[in-house]
């Protein structure tokens, strides 16, 4: 990055600072009073590794019933636990839609140098699990979304579910159906916004569009979204799926999508009622390849996306930070681009925001062999240095 861009950007920066002020919302949507972790209190930090060796978790195919280690590590989601672990879950098993397909999980204790041993988490036995996502309330209550499939072996026949946890993981309710229809997928956490309304983002794998779930009891009853105009609202948001949200600092709610189209963009779209309606699909500066993408709003208020920073491949992983809720990008950084043997995929990432140290945690499924996990700053992301590689729009 060159001078004049690096000056630039920390001149935006303060500008929006000053503007912005202390106690903006934190990377769940709720309000916070204490630490924003301005970056310039910062000093630049970086690290990344795996949460377990590649191709160092067996599983058991139903096919052989015999262990093996060449499976499917996929869709992780994250979250900070009170006590400051990090907690990452993620589906596991021979491959994707493999009936030994179970959600497992890892964590990070404070303090520790390694993430402890995956454990199966959730299994319906002889049925495949799917993308999860983890929340955490405020009690301490952990909430755990994923999907199984009960119909024929593909993702558009499976329900939506939640499990529970009250003492830190150690035992799990059993599941809960949120809607006895097929179609709806899960991907991204849910946000809890400041008048305490729970928004889930969905999305509709048979439409292949966003849909929503709401909740105003931490999802101990809930409401789907109801759509008036269907034709419009396809038309709108069609190809646009696994919307990822946050809350802006006027109160309205914004979420990217991942683009099933020809523009190749990430899109993001706006609602000004509580996610109960939304504007028009528009894409962005940043590119998408038809993947995964995932984005925070920090507790400063400038905002982080991860994304692959190609409008072609699911390479390289990228971070992007805006100072202006996402509407446009100033510093660009990749977190993964070593790919000595080629044609690699690093991709499907999640990211939070520490609440108690600011930093900025991102995990990623490697090439399906298992879960990366990179860990960063604001400072270290202003920094910069990465340009963004985009097709331009047609």
């Amino acid at each position: 990055m060159s001078v004049i861009r690096v000056a630039l950007v920390w001149f935006s920066w303060a500008a929006m600072s000053a503007c912005s002020g202390s106690g903006t919302s934190g990377s769940d949507g709720g309000q916070d009073a204490g630490n924003t972790f301005p970056p310039e209190e910062q000093t630049p930090f970086f690290e990344k590794g795996f949460i377990l060796p590649p191709n160092s978790l067996a599983c058991v195919p139903v096919s052989t019933g015999l262990p093996q280690f060449e499976c499917n590590h996929h869709g992780s989601t994250l979250a900070e636990l009170p006590d400051g672990t990090i907690a990452a879950v993620w589906f596991h098993g021979e491959n994707e839609k493999s009936h030994d397909s179970a959600i497992v999980w890892s964590r990070l204790l404070p303090g520790a140098g390694e993430w402890t041993t995956p454990e199966v988490l959730f299994d319906e036995p002889d049925k495949a699990e799917g993308n999860a996502a983890i929340w955490v309330a405020e009690d301490g209550t952990i909430l755990v979304f994923f999907v199984t499939i009960f119909g024929r072996d593909w993702w558009d026949d499976s329900y939506v579910r939640l499990i529970r946890s009250g003492d830190n993981g150690q035992t799990w309710s059993s599941p809960v159906n949120l809607r006895e229809e097929y179609c709806w997928m899960v991907r991204h956490r849910p946000i809890k916004l400041k008048n305490g309304q729970m928004i889930l983002p969905l999305y509709d794998e048979c439409l292949a569009m966003p849909v929503f779930m709401y909740s105003d009891d931490d999802f101990a009853t809930w409401q789907e979204q109801e759509i008036e105009d269907l034709g419009t609202y396809v038309l709108n948001h069609v190809t646009q799926i696994q919307p990822a949200l946050i809350e802006l600092a006027d109160g309205s709610v914004a979420a990217i999508t991942r683009d099933g189209g020809s523009n190749k963009r990430i899109h993001m779209m706006l609602s000004s009622d509580h996610g109960r309606n939304w504007s028009v699909s528009l894409p962005g500066q940043l590119p998408n390849s038809g993947t995964s993408i995932d984005w925070v709003r920090l507790l400063d208020g400038h905002v982080v996306t991860v994304f692959n920073n190609s409008p072609e491949v699911r390479f390289p992983l990228a971070a992007s930070l805006s100072l202006d809720e996402g509407e446009s990008y100033l510093a660009t950084r990749h977190l993964d681009d070593q790919c000595p043997e080629g044609d690699c995929s690093f991709h499907y990432p999640a990211l939070i925001q520490s609440k108690l140290d600011g930093t900025i945690w991102v995990t990623y499924t490697h090439k399906r062999e298992t879960i990366g996990w990179v860990h960063f700053n604001e400072a270290w992301l202003m920094q910069g240095g990465d340009d963004l590689n985009v097709n331009p729009l047609p």
